[in-house]
């Protein structure tokens, strides 16, 4: 029997930047993840946003994890040797009088000068914005892909990472030790996704799942540094191509893209969007999404040492370096988490 101090299936992001914590405080890790199968991560959008939705709400625990997120990722950026964190910014072209005045009013209501100001009108040539609009700072977006290769291989350096489709029969639980084949830790941490729904020990969790689509275009006369964001969002990956997104679909989870996904994001992009482009990719998502929009975190009810570590949703770029460590430190010093992403919370929903 290999000795591990921790299992970890799945690496997505919250698996990658847990198994990371780990290995900083030096743990043997051991990463099985199932390289046969699509995941939400490998096609993610990686927006990073602190001010979100129609009513300019600040995204929960904004204040605190956006200065935590950048350092980590500026920090891992250098530890993988490369460079997939943009702090690109985001502009929000007002897309009528109306909600013009509505943001207005919500911008003197909160307190969002450290995030938000305002924009004249015209100040960009290639999308319609002749009210202006709000440009939100600490926005961006990260190359989720590029990312975990660079951890996949710092983890297969580390003798942390095995390629597997894990094998639910195949787990043998005891207070004191978990066992997969030959291999043994004392804790096991599930961080799979949306394929937690297939989980035995953690499918009685609250999940609402919702497929996404996004396209990638090709422009030679657009110059916008920033994400555009009206409805739909733009953006730009570099060498003249950029990413259009996105869909939010509950009824047919699948991971094909569809005719109906590409004309619902071009329809909205086409109505703000004033260069001419090309289509020349498509990608589906299935996002592990919550009900209640928190993650999940904590230990099963029966299981004290079989643990979950998911539901980040459509924020899991903002939300993971800062619960990894929330996890790391529950399952190395047994500090409580968050109540709002303690699956406690939950408990009342398992049944044996």
């Amino acid at each position: 029997m290999r000795q591990f101090d921790y299992i970890i299936v799945g690496q997505g992001i919250a698996g990658s930047l847990l198994g990371y914590q780990l290995l900083k405080a030096d743990r043997r890790v051991l990463i099985l993840n199932d390289e046969s199968i699509p995941t939400s991560s490998a096609v993610a959008g990686g927006i990073f946003n602190p001010i979100t939705g129609k009513n300019l709400d600040k995204t929960w625990l904004a204040d605190t994890i956006f200065p935590y997120f950048k350092d980590f990722y500026l920090s891992l950026e250098k530890e993988t040797y490369s460079r997939f964190y943009h702090e690109t910014n985001l502009f929000r072209p007002y897309a009528n009088e109306q909600q013009r005045r509505h943001f207005l009013q919500l911008t003197d209501e909160y307190d969002l000068d450290q995030y938000i100001s305002l924009v004249k009108p015209n100040i960009y040539t290639e999308v319609e914005n002749p009210l202006g609009g709000l440009y939100t700072s600490s926005a961006g977006w990260v190359d989720v892909p590029l990312m975990l290769e660079g951890l996949k291989q710092l983890f297969i350096q580390s003798g942390a990472y095995q390629a597997e489709k894990f094998d639910y029969q195949a787990l043998e639980i005891s207070e004191e030790q978990i066992s997969y084949k030959n291999f043994q830790a004392p804790k096991i941490i599930f961080c799979e996704g949306y394929y937690a729904s297939q989980n035995p020990y953690f499918k009685w969790l609250p999940f609402n799942p919702a497929k996404g689509e996004t396209l990638i275009a090709s422009m030679a006369d657009y110059s916008i540094k920033e994400i555009v964001n009206q409805g739909s969002w733009i953006i730009p990956l570099g060498n003249q191509q950029y990413r259009f997104g996105s869909t939010y679909v509950w009824n047919q989870l699948n991971w094909h893209t569809t005719p109906e996904g590409e004309e619902a994001i071009t329809g909205k992009i086409d109505k703000f969007l004033k260069t001419s482009y090309q289509i020349i990719g498509q990608q589906a998502g299935i996002r592990p999404t919550t009900k209640d929009r928190r993650p999940f975190l904590g230990n099963h009810p029966v299981h004290s040492n079989v643990y979950v570590f998911n539901g980040l949703g459509t924020k899991g770029v903002s939300l993971a370096p800062y619960f990894a460590e929330q996890m790391l430190n529950l399952l190395e010093k047994n500090k409580d988490l968050i109540p709002d992403s303690n699956i406690q919370r939950f408990y009342s929903l398992y049944s044996l």
